[in-house]
């Protein structure tokens, strides 16, 4: 009789166990915090203001100087642009910023001459991601392309370009000379002079871009 209660308590203690070793994972990845909306409450008369985001139903804010703001990484982390940026035209150039939901921490990922216009997640085949960042200028209208790891920083970077096509691990880059800026501008269609392609999973290898500060 001893022996058989014995077993039986053995195989509940196995079968804990691996109901433990299946369920605790995924019950703590399902209770980490989660970024699900982000607001910027711009102030009167100025581009930058509070950055408010969402997690578990609840509005916090998490920075006062932000323009624009983007959920990655399934709501763990936010990046927004904002103003401490290289300088560039009339000191135009913004900066983009790593906002970690768990942990609360900030880490300034870029540093620009140029106005952040977009920003999009891109995950390459071997699940790396990347942040396809769109830029323009304030006194020419042109655009400008970079590629930032969200972890490191600055990777690449092209001037006088639009991103064509993103396909898969691929981008595809055209390039412009500068009076085709005001052409774009008044609607009209033109052709870029020169195509580049890159692999993002070669770019994430590269070395992380420093911008020197030219504020004035």
């Amino acid at each position: 009789m001893q022996t058989c209660k014995r077993i039986e308590m053995i195989i509940a203690i196995v079968i804990l166990l691996i109901g433990s070793a299946v369920y605790g994972p995924a019950n703590a990845q399902r209770s980490e915090p989660v970024a699900t909306k982000v607001r910027v409450a711009l102030r009167d008369h100025d581009i930058y203001g509070a950055l408010f985001v969402t997690i578990a139903g609840t509005e916090n804010k998490v920075t006062d100087q932000a323009q624009q703001a983007w959920i990655i990484n399934g709501g763990r982390h936010v990046v927004y642009s904002s103003s401490e940026g290289a300088g560039g035209y009339e000191n135009e150039g913004q900066s983009l910023h790593l906002y970690a939901v768990k942990t609360g921490n900030h880490k300034r990922i870029m540093s620009h001459y140029f106005m952040v216009k977009t920003v999009k997640e891109v995950i390459t085949s071997n699940k790396k991601r990347a942040l396809l960042v769109t830029m323009e200028d304030g006194g020419l209208g042109a655009s400008y392309l970079a590629v930032v790891d969200p972890w490191r920083g600055e990777v690449f970077f092209r001037r006088w370009v639009q991103l064509l096509a993103n396909n898969g691990d691929t981008i595809v880059l055209g390039f412009y000379k500068e009076g085709d800026w005001g052409d774009m501008v008044e609607g009209k269609k033109v052709r870029p002079y020169k195509k580049e392609r890159h692999n993002l999973k070669t770019l994430l290898l590269r070395r992380v871009i420093v911008n020197k500060n030219d504020k004035v």
